[in-house]
């Protein structure tokens, strides 16, 4: 799937759509998708799979990337592997 183009598109020809509303809107509306949440940018930074801006081509086309790799290798959803990526730093302790 080709999720960034699909962001890109909502951004560029949307209104209030750009950043995480637009994948938010998408969720919403039932396709499956991974959002670039503080804990997943974490993730990625750590990993190296980014560098740079969240927002420039390249880092996200590596995250897609990523998300596809994980899709084909576990047959998961992008939402649920979007939350497990998120979960698996930060500060998500329950008291």
């Amino acid at each position: 799937d080709n999720i960034i183009g699909l962001w890109a598109y909502l951004k560029k020809n949307g209104a209030r759509l750009g950043g995480n509303t637009g994948p938010f809107a998408l969720r919403a509306m039932g396709k499956d998708t991974f959002l670039l949440s503080r804990d997943v940018e974490a993730y990625l930074r750590a990993h190296e799979i980014i560098e740079g801006g969240l927002q420039s081509k390249r880092s996200l086309q590596a995250a897609q990337d990523f998300f596809n790799e994980l899709v084909e290798q576990s047959n998961w959803s992008l939402h649920a592997l979007s939350q497990l990526v998120a979960y698996s730093v930060g500060d998500n302790l329950l008291p």
